[in-house]
């Protein structure tokens, strides 16, 4: 699996995909490289994505790195679209970097529907600052 080369801060793992911290509700979210998402590999993921959210106690945002995933198949696509509830997220973003990628987040975003603000981005840190961009307003903050 690929380790970012940055100061994010690793919040745990799932059998197939890496997660860090890039902000306080922002997640990086980086499969295994090579992996065949299906709707068993997508329900762990999005159980343990949900449960982050959950922890930091407001809604949060996930990058996702698409460009490390060989193929995903429906199913996941049909679980991931469920799964982000606009009640623990405000925003998705699926970074691509090839053909393969590109077609994956066009797919998710063209078929499901996604319930949050979801964009295709080209680089992480794209995805961190069209996320941040995204965030709510926090009553109280400042």
């Amino acid at each position: 699996m690929r380790e970012p080369s940055s100061p994010w801060t690793p919040i745990g793992e799932t059998l197939n995909t890496q997660y860090y911290v890039a902000e306080e509700d922002i997640a990086i979210v980086m499969p295994q490289a090579g992996l065949k998402d299906d709707a068993a590999s997508a329900r762990i993921n999005i159980e343990f994505q949900t449960n982050w959210a959950k922890s930091c106690g407001t809604r949060c945002a996930v990058v996702v790195c698409l460009f490390q995933l060989l193929s995903q198949d429906s199913g996941a696509r049909r679980v991931y679209a469920r799964g982000m509830d606009p009640e623990f997220f405000y925003a998705v973003a699926l970074v691509v970097s090839n053909p393969i990628s590109r077609a994956i987040g066009s797919f998710f975003i063209g078929l499901t529907k996604p319930g949050v603000p979801t964009r295709i981005v080209a680089t992480i840190d794209e995805g961190i600052a069209w996320c941040g961009s995204q965030r709510p307003l926090r009553i109280g903050a400042g």
